[in-house]
């Protein structure tokens, strides 16, 4: 028998199909980092299981959290992911939670993997396999340092050599561009080091990873570099935010975009374009990227900085993402921000956008100050012209980071009961005095307009200050006191100004003598 309880297969087949696979068009389903049977990935599994249209799902690890185990894996995998599992064939590959238990037995019982000349003793750790024009290969990252990483890097060249598809897509664990919580894992160091060789030398276009909770892509990448549109080169995009508790995401000179939230990928392939999609929560749309598609200019998205919606105010930092938006990666080299970047130029209703950054991908800005309602923002390249509407709010308090003291908030650093913090936003609207768009705020004393509170859970904080932070532009700082007797835990802080709140965030808060049992502890569950 099975270690894995039955769902009752024998009782109710008519509810299990399957999609055969097009020579043509497919779209299929990818994430990651999804063991931990939360809320987040009970609403992320009913959203995946209305998507029409789908074949398969790929799976980036960390299937259950926090060790792997047999009872782990019927609860926060099979069990969680019956609905989609009824009608989609899951393909996985493990992540190193699964190894904490017997280096993976658990995770291997339940899986069946294609042999595909792989040695014997690593059977279902990695494989490939061929869908429409489209091929797959599973890695696991988790053997890299091991001896047997040879063997798997020596097959994974072999097999990638050997293919004819169009499409190669590459699938591991540890991503090897980490922003965040991981940077400084000696395993994507490791996948940097020995597999992104083998993969841009071979053609791969595309590489999904896990490990880090949160969405990330690169720009399009070769040698570790952005590459032009018209080279070859492959996207490193990370889907960690499958259920698990969500960590701290940054940039790098690779980074397209890094938005902290939960979410999965539709990746649509309809010949030779592949269009990949990161939805949240809500059902919307926090990035798209098209790989293969033509050289037409185009603005697919103007979001928040801080949390990746489409609410914006006055004054705040965004990010705009299309196809072919710059004709060379650019990065502003100081205050005041220019209106004209690489060649780039931005308007709001007719008015200059201060920029902070541009690239082929994605346009960093500032929304003048001054604008609001339903506005066309512009962006004029050598390349072309592209517009979109966008509506410019009196307030959208979108969440940068929270600091103490003692640096940022992370589980390894939390905010203390009877301590400050400061939390950094973009979107508090106008501020007292005004201000000129694309400059640093001078004083560290300027307040906003839209009155401002913070809710750390159900209690309401009353800030010292709310307005811009000194030196920045855009950048706008909240400072609260955490009340002395606030018990130890994961408190969801929210900003709220002008009656309008922020999307939370989670803020570790842990009494001084206790914080180094519990960031242990913490670290195990999130790592």
């Amino acid at each position: 028998m099975s270690p894995f309880n039955s769902q009752g297969l024998a009782s109710d087949l008519g509810q299990f199909r399957f999609r055969t696979a097009s020579a043509r068009k497919f779209s299929f389903l990818a994430f990651g980092d999804s063991g931990a049977d939360s809320d987040e990935q009970q609403t992320l599994v009913q959203l995946m299981a209305a998507e029409q249209d789908i074949s398969m799902v790929v799976h980036l690890g960390d299937l259950a959290y926090p060790d792997g185990t047999f009872e782990q894996l019927q609860d926060a995998y099979f069990g969680v992911n019956f609905p989609l599992m009824r009608r989609l064939p899951f393909f996985t590959t493990p992540g190193n939670h699964e190894y904490n238990t017997d280096s993976a037995a658990p995770y291997l019982a339940g899986v069946a993997a294609p042999e595909c000349g792989v040695p014997a003793v690593d059977l279902g750790r990695y494989y490939s396999f061929n869908w429409g024009n489209a091929h797959f290969v599973s890695v696991d990252s988790n053997l890299l340092p091991t001896s047997r990483a040879a063997a798997m890097l020596a097959w994974l060249d072999a097999d990638l050599a050997a293919t004819e598809r169009h499409w190669r897509i590459v699938f591991l664990h540890h991503t090897p561009y980490p922003t965040g919580y991981h940077l400084g894992d000696p395993i994507c160091a490791a996948v940097q080091q020995f597999v992104n060789p083998i993969v841009e030398r071979r053609g791969v276009q595309l590489l999904l990873a896990g490990h880090e909770h949160g969405y990330e892509r690169t720009l399009p990448l070769a040698g570790g570099q952005p590459a032009s549109a018209s080279s070859p080169s492959t996207t490193y995009v990370v889907t960690g935010g499958g259920g698990g508790a969500l960590e701290t995401v940054g940039s790098s000179s690779q980074t397209a975009i890094s938005v902290q939230a939960f979410h999965y990928l539709r990746v649509d392939v309809d010949g030779q374009t592949l269009t990949l999609s990161a939805i949240g929560l809500d059902g919307g749309e926090i990035d798209q990227v098209t790989l293969g598609a033509s050289s037409q200019m185009a603005i697919d998205s103007v979001l928040s900085k801080g949390d990746y919606t489409p609410m914006v105010a006055p004054g705040s930092l965004v990010a705009i993402s299309g196809r072919n938006l710059a004709p060379a990666n650019a990065v502003s080299a100081g205050y005041p921000l220019p209106a004209g970047l690489g060649g780039v130029s931005l308007k709001a209703a007719g008015r200059p956008v201060p920029l902070v950054s541009v690239s082929s991908t994605q346009i960093q800005a500032q929304i003048p100050y001054g604008v609001s309602g339903p506005v066309t923002l512009e962006v004029s390249t050598p390349n072309g012209f592209a517009s979109a509407a966008i509506t410019v709010s009196a307030v959208a308090p979108s969440l940068l980071e929270i600091v103490s003291q003692n640096g940022l908030i992370t589980g390894a650093n939390p905010a203390r009961p009877g301590g400050g913090v400061s939390l950094y936003l973009t979107g508090l609207g106008e501020v007292q005095g005004g201000m000129e768009s694309g400059h640093a705020a001078s004083l560290a004393s300027i307040p906003a307009v839209s009155p401002v509170e913070v809710w750390l859970g159900s209690l309401r904080l009353e800030p010292r200050f709310a307005g811009m932070a000194q030196g920045h532009a855009g950048v706008y700082r909240v400072d609260v006191a955490i009340p002395r007797d606030l018990p130890d835990g994961v408190y969801a802080v929210r900003v709220v100004a002008g009656g309008v709140g922020s999307r939370p965030a989670n803020l570790d808060v842990v009494s001084r003598g206790r914080g180094d049992l519990n960031d242990r502890a913490r670290s195990k569950v999130r790592s």
